[in-house]
């Protein structure tokens, strides 16, 4: 594997942004370079961009057999497809087409008397921050299903009475977003796929954003090192069916860009709904506003981040409070215990850049000529 990953050095080397410091370039390279190796991940991408650092795109590995990855080739990105729901239904409720505190059963023109107790107390809102209390069964996600109830069953979906009430606790819900994006296309009459695009078009303009396309096969998705039952053969899920809560496509690098043009400090302080008694700095997965989850890491710096986990895929985005650079990460491997290799990832990647922007100052100090 090592090798494999120093064919696709060069390559990534040189779409670097060409006013990185070189010494600091070198090390973070070799630093994500080490971590892909220690983690037995083959392939990735890695961005960070912002106003306070030099815009850096790196790809790892191969993307399939004697075929370099490229900064340019687009991933899976599994649960950050939430990212870009969240961004949509955001934008739905800017122009009040869909404010967030509508009640979903009104949206989607449901009757409330057959809908499950508390059903229809859920708003955008809940939904968009996982405390919408619908239930969720044993097994496999309903959104994992060959075939879920969302969208096409969403009356007998939303007929079964809510484990707690809307609001009042945070449970992870693929099916939650899946229902955004039904909300958004009856209120809009738009698809979902069609206002994702909207909305990142008018801020980046043309990208590798779209719905993950499973007829493409230019990129080898490979099983986990430490499941001997998992197949990489079978990773075939109802792509459009879970298109919101996680069916869509990009790079790291296109990702990294809408991110710092869609989530600015501003608007990232009103995501943080968690209550201040959350404890912030008890862990990355402890609090969760909209759409990210919210922690303080090790420098006490407040932290937005999402990652996704699904067979063949790791991925992660991280925007800080204040928005002057993120960091996304997309690999072609997950193990499996996916959150427990993701909170990983997070916490080195989290200090390799810590470290990398260290080393920008330093050399914007001793270099002053170095441009900003």
């Amino acid at each position: 594997m090592q090798r494999s990953l120093l064919v696709a050095l060069t390559a990534a080397l040189s779409v670097a942004h060409a006013d990185a410091a070189p010494q600091c370039m070198a090390t973070l390279t070799s630093e994500l370079q080490h971590l892909l190796t220690e983690q037995s991940l083959p392939a990735a991408q890695f961005s960070l961009r912002g106003r306070d650092v030099q815009a850096i795109d790196l790809a790892f590995g191969q993307a399939s057999h004697g075929r370099p990855l490229t900064v340019e080739q687009p991933l899976r990105i599994a649960s950050l497809s939430k990212i870009l729901t969240g961004l949509a239904v955001l934008d739905a409720d800017a122009d009040k087409s869909l404010p967030l505190d509508s009640k979903l059963v009104d949206v989607l023109g449901i009757d409330s008397d057959s809908s499950g107790r508390g059903v229809g107390d859920i708003t955008l809102r809940d939904l968009l921050g996982h405390r919408s209390g619908l239930r969720r069964h044993a097994g496999l996600d309903e959104m994992l299903r060959p075939e879920p109830r969302c969208p096409p069953h969403i009356g007998q979906l939303l007929s079964e009475p809510l484990h707690a009430p809307a609001g009042a606790t945070f449970q992870y819900s693929n099916t939650g977003y899946c229902l955004l994006g039904e909300a958004l296309r009856v209120r809009t009459g738009q698809s979902l796929a069609d206002r994702v695009a909207a909305s990142i078009v008018r801020r980046i303009g043309r990208s590798a954003i779209a719905p993950y396309d499973e007829s493409d096969l230019t990129v080898r998705y490979h099983a986990s090192p430490d499941d001997p039952t998992d197949d990489s053969a079978s990773y075939h899920f109802n792509y459009p069916a879970m298109l919101a809560s996680g069916g869509f496509q990009s790079n790291a690098r296109d990702l990294s860009r809408l991110l710092a043009r869609a989530f600015p400090s501003d608007r990232l302080k009103t995501l943080d709904t968690s209550t201040a008694a959350c404890a912030r700095r008890g862990g990355p997965r402890n609090c969760h506003g909209l759409i990210f989850h919210v922690f303080d890491d090790a420098r006490g710096q407040r932290m937005f981040w999402r990652d996704g986990s699904l067979p063949g895929v790791s991925a992660l985005a991280v925007v800080p409070a204040h928005a002057r650079w993120n960091w996304v990460f997309i690999a072609t491997r997950r193990h499996r215990d996916g959150l427990r290799l993701n909170e990983q990832l997070l916490a080195s990647i989290d200090h390799v850049v810590a470290r990398h922007l260290q080393c920008e100052e330093t050399e914007r100090q001793t270099r002053p000529g170095m441009k900003r």
